[in-house]
């Protein structure tokens, strides 16, 4: 696998995991119950989802924008 290939696939891994940690932090929200207190350890996993998503979606931004500059050759015209 290229270098641009792997990094596309570890955006893509993480952006994943941090959808599963978000559904389990969904989960454990509605399932704490509400008795008016703050279930800490489920706002704890939304925030960590957050980062991940911001970290999966940098990763794939930087994998796309180097995909384009990398496919584009001087010379060569594309038309679509």
């Amino acid at each position: 696998m290229t270098g641009l290939r792997t990094l596309t696939l570890v955006g893509g891994i993480i952006a994943a995991v941090s959808g599963l940690v978000a559904v389990a932090g969904t989960v454990l929200v509605f399932a704490g119950g509400f008795d008016g207190g703050a279930n800490i350890g489920a706002g704890f996993l939304l925030l960590l989802s957050m980062l991940g998503a911001v970290v999966g979606g940098v990763v794939l931004a930087v994998a796309g924008v180097l995909r384009l500059v990398t496919s584009r050759r001087p010379g060569t015209t594309t038309v679509r």
